[in-house]
């Protein structure tokens, strides 16, 4: 039997993609999670064989007998599945989801939406969206645990669900107010608005959101610890979600439930800052505009300022046909 390892870190969105495809393989695997030192959490990491960057005794184990198959996504986790196949002396094959520009042949298999850059080749498995979805156990628990929270709350419930910066996109005060007033003149006049910040979501904009608050709505801020964040719980009870469009993974999450869905794309950067950016972008590995597109072509969301209706069926899911790529992989047929 394969022996395989799922390399796993910081992001919740990348660990769930990995352990769905592993869990659909039908196979026995390991999760090895790795820690990655501070200084490197944002760092665009030249992609080769390398520890340097983990911080091992946070990490598990990263020791022989080395597997068959390690799947990983990311930079970062690349590093340390290439490690791990010169460790074991080329033996070791590597799935990885989504691509460093320029590395492609690195890796046996790469599983990339088609925002990455990477051309046509013959270990390159295209799919349509990130393999995200929440886990219907997670939801049930969500709508159970936060039941009496938003039974207490007006309905219809609408949500705002609100990352950060994007490239030549930048979350600020002004648009996130904007946002709320189009919600608010437009399919949230009536029930209740919830609104829940993440990780990257800046300060000022987080400031602004409670300032402009209605008595029958109310504020995640992440990280509160005094709270427990409500976001499995806001999927199962909310009636029409706002999502920006650099939250790919929320965005993806809430159009596989089948969720009226708004996406609110921040404004392009002028000036200096936007030319750029305009002129970097053909050298960059990914661009998610052309994901937020499949979602709005396909029906599976509006732009900001339409009201949202819940689609007709749930947006492409690759999971079944990555697995099978991946059980390939594993016992030596691919």
């Amino acid at each position: 039997m394969a022996a395989i390892w799922v390399l796993t870190g910081s992001k919740p969105g990348d660990n769930a993609q990995v352990l769905r495809a592993a869990r659909a393989m039908g196979l026995d695997f390991e999760t090895r999670n790795v820690a990655i030192k501070p200084k490197y959490d944002a760092a665009k990491l030249r992609v080769r064989p390398s520890l340097h960057h983990v911080d091992l005794a946070a990490s598990d184990p990263l020791e022989g007998p080395w597997p068959d198959l390690v799947i990983t996504i990311g930079r970062r986790l690349s590093l340390v599945a290439l490690w791990i196949k010169r460790q074991s002396g080329g033996a070791t094959r590597v799935a990885l989801f989504n691509a460093p520009k320029g590395k492609a042949g690195a890796f046996d298999l790469l599983v990339v939406p088609p925002f990455y850059r990477v051309g046509n080749r013959a270990n390159v498995l295209p799919i349509n969206l990130p393999l995200v979805a929440v886990d219907p156990v997670r939801l049930e628990a969500g709508r159970a645990e936060f039941a009496a929270t938003f039974g207490r709350m007006k309905r219809p419930l609408h949500v705002l669900l609100l990352g950060g910066d994007m490239g030549m996109r930048k979350l600020d005060a002004a648009f996130a107010l904007e946002t709320l007033r189009r919600m608010r003149a437009g399919f949230a006049a009536e029930g209740s608005i919830f609104i829940s910040t993440s990780r990257r979501t800046p300060t000022a904009v987080a400031n602004a959101l409670a300032a402009a608050l209605e008595p029958q709505d109310r504020l995640f801020r992440w990280g509160d610890a005094t709270t427990a964040n409500p976001y499995l719980g806001l999927l199962a009870h909310g009636d029409s979600f706002t999502v920006t469009s650099d939250s790919l993974s929320m965005l993806i999450e809430v159009a596989r439930l089948g969720k009226p869905l708004v996406i609110a794309e921040p404004p392009a950067l002028i000036g200096v800052a936007g030319l750029v950016n305009r002129v970097l972008s053909p050298f960059r590995a990914r661009d998610l505009s052309e994901a937020t597109a499949l979602l709005l072509g396909g029906g599976y969301a509006v732009p900001l300022g339409e009201n949202p209706t819940a689609p007709p069926h749930p947006p492409p899911d690759d999971t079944i046909r990555v697995a099978e790529r991946l059980r390939m992989l594993a016992e030596g047929r691919s």
